[in-house]
């Protein structure tokens, strides 16, 4: 990951109403994270007042993402 992308991760809000960025995200998959529910137990996404309508789509795809790599 270059500095630039990483920058922007971190910036990159995926659970809006929690104000949890791509980067935490990530960070929770790399330390094991398989599933919407580890990586909301891990950093509480999808726990804020939408219940994950906004990003449960988002993390999947994350999710989906390092499967590949």
């Amino acid at each position: 990951m270059d500095k630039n992308e990483m920058i922007n991760d971190k910036l990159t809000k995926v659970c809006l109403c929690k104000g949890v960025s791509k980067h935490t995200i990530k960070e929770c998959i790399r330390e094991g994270a398989k599933t919407v529910e580890e990586v909301s137990q891990k950093c509480g996404a999808t726990t804020g007042g939408c219940k994950g309508r906004r990003c449960i789509d988002k993390i999947n795809e994350l999710i989906n993402e390092y499967k590949v790599l």
